[in-house]
């Protein structure tokens, strides 16, 4: 360990303080240890030397794995829901199964129109806190009744404002109708992502909630997987190759979150083994991953 470590100085450059300061560890004590005149506990600093070249790895496969977002058709899909709810001050509903992209479509969006707001909805979001966090993304006070709080949002937003909530389908009822409220009386856009299901609560269980669900000019559904050309996208991007597009479309089943899990866990074992990326390779790993 003591010699991987010189070697991992050598090629990045690195002080002993510097080293010091990764593993926690004093000055004199890495001195010692790279002398090998270390009189404490020397498979703890085994150990952290050990878990500082393993995140070093872990460096060199986020490095070798291109994580920029791509727009695929699905993807294109979510950007035109969003940008119709924007510019039409409307209120658009996307779906779909999860690890399909619907995250990172919308993120890409307020990437580029940084003055949306966005809401990532919690399994406890109460209205309470929906209305507090519309408040404090607006500079308003947080403070007071849900009609107080919900009064200062109106005032302030207007319709060349959009509000884009993920995991919408952990919104109350009266989550819901607090933001076909906000929409009506502002003409703000908004954009409700998430399962399947949250369109069951648009409606209700019997239709009961059709004024709620009427409200909604656009739906995206993008169902349950995505199809081979976006995987292919996807993968090639990832991989920086085309070679393997069939084999991963088969083996992520149509699932984004899925495929990028496995181009991650493919290149870090490709690394740590030192060996090429091979189907073979790909598919040991992919008998790890959790259907």
């Amino acid at each position: 360990m003591k010699e991987q470590l010189q070697r991992y100085m050598q090629t990045q450059g690195l002080t002993q303080g510097q080293i010091a300061k990764a593993i926690g560890k004093s000055i004199t004590t890495v001195s010692q240890y790279l002398k090998g005149n270390y009189n404490g506990k020397t498979d703890e600093i085994d150990e952290a030397v050990a878990r500082l070249l393993q995140r070093e790895k872990d460096k060199v496969v986020e490095r070798r794995f291109n994580s920029e977002f791509v727009e695929t058709y699905a993807a294109q899909r979510c950007l035109d829901a969003i940008y119709i709810a924007h510019a039409e001050s409307d209120i658009a509903v996307i779906t779909g199964a999860a690890g399909l992209g619907k995250t990172q479509a919308l993120k890409h969006y307020m990437e580029r129109n940084p003055e949306t707001i966005f809401v990532e909805v919690e399994p406890s979001y109460s209205p309470k806190v929906l209305l507090k966090n519309l408040c404090q993304q607006l500079g308003l006070n947080e403070n007071g009744l849900n009609h107080e709080l919900f009064t200062r949002i109106t005032e302030k937003l207007g319709e060349n404002r959009l509000i884009i909530v993920d995991e919408a389908e952990l919104l109350s009822t009266k989550s819901l109708e607090y933001l076909r409220r906000i929409h009506d009386l502002t003409k703000c856009g908004v954009v409700l992502a998430g399962m399947p299901r949250l369109i069951v609560n648009l409606k209700g269980k019997y239709g009961e909630l059709a004024q709620l669900y009427s409200r909604a000019g656009v739906h995206c559904d993008l169902q349950n997987a995505l199809d081979k050309e976006d995987i292919a996208l996807l993968a090639q991007q990832g991989l920086g190759t085309d070679e393997f597009n069939d084999l991963l479309y088969k083996v992520s089943k149509g699932n984004a979150r899925r495929l990028n899990k496995l181009m991650r866990g493919v290149i870090r074992v490709a690394e740590m083994h030192g060996k090429p990326i091979s189907e073979a390779l790909i598919n040991r790993y992919a008998e790890m991953l959790i259907n």
